[in-house]
C-alpha cells in the first residue's frame, strides 16, 4: 500500500482518498507495476497484495467500487522456469574433455553425474559415505536442502568414490569432505571454483552444443540427464523420487516432460493408429489427394 500511495503521490496527486480511485487510475498503476523492471513473481504480489487491501478497504468504508477494481486478468502470470537437459551427443563431447581435467576435479564431476545429486550434496560428500548392506554397496548423501537419504550404487561409482577419498586422504590426511578446498580443507571444494574450470576449459577447446553455440554449462543439467534416463527405464515415480532424493512426487513431472525418447515411444502406436485413420479417410476423395500418400 506504502508503493501505492507513493505513486499515487508522483502521478495522481489529486488523490485524497481511496474513494477517489477509479479503474483508469489503477490501469495506470497496471502499466507502472509491469515496466519497473521486477521479476514476475515479485509484480504478481504486489498486485494481489493490493487487491486484498482494496477489497477490504471497500468492506469498511463501503466503497463498492473498490472491490471491483483489480481483476483476475491484471494479475501477471509467473513465468515457469525451462527445464534443460544434455543432449547424449553434448554429454560425450563434454565428457571427453572433462576427464582430461585434473584428476579429482575430474572424478568429482563424473561422481555428480553418477549419483544424479546435487551439485552441493557431492561437494559435501563424507568419506564414511559408503556402507555395506548385505551384498549391495549403498551411499549415504547428506543433503543440504533437506536430509539425509541413502540409495544403491554400483561397483564403479563406489570404486570411483573410494579412489576420490584415497586421493585426499594422501594429500590432507583425515578431512571431513572427500572433495575439499585446497586453500582451507576444513572447508568443502566450492562450486565457483569447478564451474569456473569447466568454463575455462570449454573456451580453450571451442566446445560447441548441438546447435553449433558455445556450450553452457550448469551442473543442474546432469541431474536433469540422470532423471530423465530414469524415466526412459519406465521406472515408477515413488522410485523416480527415491533416486533423486525427493520427498515429495511434484518435480518427477518435470522430468519425464524432458524425455522426447519416452514421449516418441509411448506416443507410437497412437500416432502410427492416427495416421492410418487419416488416410483410410482419404480413399475416395480424388487425385488431387493422392499427392500427400
Amino acid at each position: 500500500m506504502r508503493r501505492f500511495s507513493k505513486y499515487l503521490k508522483e502521478y495522481h496527486p489529486k488523490v485524497e482518498s481511496c474513494r477517489d480511485i477509479d479503474r483508469e487510475i489503477m490501469e495506470d498503476y497496471l502499466v507502472y507495476n509491469m515496466t519497473n523492471g521486477q521479476t514476475n513473481k515479485s509484480k504478481a504480489n504486489n498486485i494481489y497484495r493490493l487487491r486484498s487491501v482494496l477489497t477490504t478497504i471497500g468492506k469498511i468504508f463501503e466503497y463498492p467500487h473498490l472491490e471491483s477494481l483489480i481483476i483476475q486478468s491484471d494479475i501477471p502470470p509467473e513465468t515457469q522456469p525451462k527445464f534443460k537437459v544434455y543432449s547424449d551427443s553434448e554429454l560425450k563431447r563434454l565428457n571427453a574433455e572433462i576427464t582430461k581435467m585434473d584428476e579429482q576435479y575430474a572424478r568429482c564431476m563424473i561422481i555428480h553425474q553418477m549419483l544424479g545429486t546435487r551439485i552441493s550434496d557431492t561437494l559435501t560428500l563424507r568419506p564414511d559415505c559408503l556402507y555395506q548392506n548385505g551384498d549391495q554397496t549403498m551411499i549415504r548423501i547428506q543433503q543440504v536442502k533437506t536430509d539425509v537419504y541413502t540409495k544403491p550404487v554400483s561397483q564403479e561409482v563406489a570404486l570411483l568414490i573410494q579412489k576420490a577419498i584415497e586421493y585426499t586422504k594422501s594429500r590432507h590426511g583425515d578431512t571431513e569432505y572427500i572433495f575439499v578446498n585446497e586453500r582451507d580443507i576444513s572447508r568443502s571444494l566450492q562450486y565457483t571454483t569447478i564451474k569456473n574450470k569447466i568454463l575455462q576449459m570449454i573456451r580453450d577447446k571451442k566446445l560447441l552444443d548441438d546447435e553449433g553455440k558455445p556450450f553452457g554449462f550448469n551442473s543442474h543439467m546432469f541431474r536433469h540427464y540422470y532423471g530423465v534416463k530414469l524415466t526412459e527405464l519406465h521406472l515408477d515415480d515413488w522410485t523416480l523420487a527415491k533416486l533423486l532424493g525427493h520427498k515429495r512426487l511434484g518435480n518427477v513431472k518435470y522430468y519425464r516432460k524432458m524425455s522426447n525418447q519416452i514421449l516418441a515411444d509411448e506416443t507410437r502406436k497412437a500416432r502410427e493408429e492416427m495416421s492410418r485413420i487419416i488416410l483410410n479417410n482419404l480413399e475416395g476423395w480424388g487425385d488431387e489427394y493422392e499427392q500427400i500418400r
